[in-house]
């Protein structure tokens, strides 16, 4: 079923509901409740648009959420990142966490060797999970040529706030979907008589890691940079507000296909963490500066918050 706007920006209500209640009780009556939609049709809506069942959603997204807490330098105990993350006991979390990923939480924590042998997520990426990375595959020296030619600068910058209107991909990160997500965004601002396109304004809200989500459901969020936030969230219109701060930025020039792998996975599985930098946040923001789809041709900066 095809979403319409309005129901697109509804179900935006409910990510960002999410998001920010892991620790509560979130349950699909009180969360349409909350959007206004009746219970049947915001079910039936919210799998289409999230390619995911909410119950499901909202599991995946607690424990996906204790991962990038386990490595945060705030050093929670593994108790209470179980409760921030929405369990009820550390029992309850162990066992979820484990049944999933396929080792416990304090192996994680502790980047020791060992690989995820019969956890949901192996099975479902078809190959052992290294606990320390959770990322598969592996870089050839190919791949290592090809990323040296790629990355035309890496840095920490200082990043001022910015407030972006966004409509979300319902295919995921598939081309198809990230297609249909910006061809959205462009006819709600030109409803919204916002001129289009201009330099430096488009970015995309990358919100899930597509090597241990399947593609189809990682949320890919298309933005645009708006100077009047409040007229559109007044409207009911979707708005981010990026936040100033410290941000790892990465210059990438090349094949859209060679974007995610290999220049990704050397990002996040070899640079960030050989480089010791602590992640704040686990959204990636991509700043587009030249995209030619018909020529598998981009030119962005990535962006990811920093401690």
């Amino acid at each position: 079923m095809a979403a319409s706007q309005k129901d697109l920006q509804r179900i935006n209500q409910a990510v960002v509901y999410v998001d920010d209640h892991l620790a509560e009780s979130i349950s699909i009556s009180s969360m349409a409740k909350y959007i206004n939609m009746s219970e049947f049709h915001f079910h039936r809506t919210f799998k289409a648009v999230t390619n995911e069942p909410f119950s499901q959603y909202v599991k995946r997204k607690r424990l996906e959420h204790s991962l990038f807490e386990l490595r945060s330098p705030v050093g929670k105990s593994i108790q209470q990142i179980a409760f921030d993350c929405g369990f009820s006991s550390q029992a309850n979390f162990s066992k979820a966490f484990g049944n999933y990923f396929g080792f416990t939480a304090s192996t994680y924590r502790n980047r020791k060797e060992q690989n995820s042998k019969n956890g949901k997520l192996s099975r479902k990426i078809g190959k052992n999970i290294q606990p320390q990375q959770l990322y598969h595959g592996s870089l050839s020296a190919k791949d290592r040529k090809l990323i040296e030619q790629q990355c035309l600068a890496i840095e920490i910058i200082s990043v001022e706030q910015a407030h972006y209107c966004y409509l979300a991909s319902t295919q995921g990160y598939s081309i198809e979907g990230i297609g249909q997500a910006w061809q959205q965004l462009k006819e709600l601002l030109a409803s919204q008589n916002i001129a289009l396109f201009q330099k430096n304004r488009s970015v995309a809200f990358c919100r899930d890691n597509h090597f241990i989500t399947p593609e189809s459901q990682c949320r890919y969020e298309a933005g645009y940079r708006v100077d009047n936030p409040q007229t559109l969230i007044e409207k009911g219109i979707s708005v981010h507000t990026l936040e100033a701060g410290q941000y790892l930025s990465a210059m990438f020039k090349g094949k859209i296909s060679e974007l995610r792998h290999p220049f990704y996975l050397w990002l996040f599985a070899e640079y960030i963490p050989e480089n010791k930098i602590l992640l704040a946040s686990k959204t990636v923001i991509e700043r587009y500066h030249e995209v030619d789809m018909d020529n598998d041709y981009i030119h962005l900066e990535i962006l990811v918050k920093v401690y």
